[in-house]
């Protein structure tokens, strides 16, 4: 946690939202109590992750989305299911694994979150069923390094 004592808000504000690109800046006042409205805490948060709203275009019950997201960050997407529906989610990454390995077993690249919040990380299947009406959430997050962050994803629930 970042702290800045006796100076003026908005100078401090100003300063530090350059000086820490990517962190957002909260004001708490120190001393609620005194006379001197100059003191005050400022505390940097680090951005949240991305979440996205899936909505099909009318008459449609799939999608496909290209995006990209870096290594250690996630992209977040919610949608709304029936119970007994399947859901086809696929994420196909565009890069390759950035330690050379070419081995395509292993980790999938996405997490599957019911509305019950029990998740289902790196699943090997691209078909699930929906086991009560809800929003459902697939998380998007490279597995390793890859040389490039690009991924598609594809959702259709039938």
């Amino acid at each position: 946690m970042l702290s800045f004592f006796h100076k003026h808000l908005t100078t401090w504000t100003v300063g530090a939202a350059s000086l820490l690109s990517g962190y957002i800046l909260y004001q708490i006042p120190v001393f609620a109590n005194t006379p001197n409205t100059n003191r005050v805490l400022l505390t940097a948060q680090p951005k949240k992750d991305p979440i996205y709203r899936v909505k099909f275009a009318p008459g449609s019950s799939s999608t496909v989305i290209k995006s990209s997201v870096r290594f250690g960050k996630k992209d977040t997407y919610v949608f709304h299911a029936r119970k007994g529906q399947t859901i086809i989610a696929l994420v196909t990454w565009n890069g390759q694994r950035a330690d050379g390995n070419n081995d395509e077993q292993g980790l999938s690249g996405f997490t599957f979150v019911p509305p019950s919040g029990e998740a289902i990380v790196d699943p090997q299947d691209d078909r699930f069923t929906a086991t009560s009406t809800g929003d459902y959430k697939v998380i998007v997050a490279q597995p390793y390094r890859l040389t490039s962050p690009k991924y598609t994803f594809e959702l259709a629930i039938r």
